[in-house]
């Protein structure tokens, strides 16, 4: 049982790692700028977002805390896998605030008139789940079990 529970962390790991790096890289929102007669369309990556620097070094954290549950020791795959789950609900906390409260504003003139959202926040969303229940999986399935000894006497 515990090989399965490896190979099914070791799954959701290889998955959420491919949906949270492509949630770098892929635009999370696109805005309408008017200015004067001319309108453009701007699609924004996680790091043009206010406070997105943030997303990055929890999901960064994330993928640490999974390396330590694949390959740690006793007591790192112990704390990866209970920090792992809790990190991944702080990290969709954050991503489920940085796009429902990004308002438009970007430093370059002219207003922003329509805000929509694009598929990187979704791609966040999807990662942080897979990457939170791979650091448990991984862990509970590599732990070694404990070694009782009898007392002689």
């Amino acid at each position: 049982m515990p090989r399965k529970l490896v190979h099914i962390g070791g799954w959701m790991a290889a998955a959420g790692l491919v949906t949270g790096t492509a949630s770098i890289f892929v635009p999370w929102m696109q805005q309408l700028v008017v200015a004067g007669r001319a309108r453009r369309v701007e699609s924004l990556t996680i790091l043009a977002l206010p406070k997105g620097f943030w997303y990055v070094m929890l999901l960064l954290t994330l993928f640490a805390l999974l390396g330590a549950a694949a390959m740690g020791s006793n007591q790192g795959r112990k704390l990866a896998g209970l920090a792992g789950p809790v990190v991944s609900l702080v990290t969709a906390f954050v991503v489920v605030g940085l796009i429902t409260m990004f308002d438009g504003k970007t430093g370059g003139p002219g207003r922003v008139v329509d805000v929509a959202t694009q598929p990187g926040g979704w791609l966040a969303l999807v990662s942080m789940p897979l990457l939170g229940f791979a650091c448990g999986l991984i862990a509970i399935g590599r732990a070694r079990p404990a070694v009782v000894t009898a007392a002689t006497g």
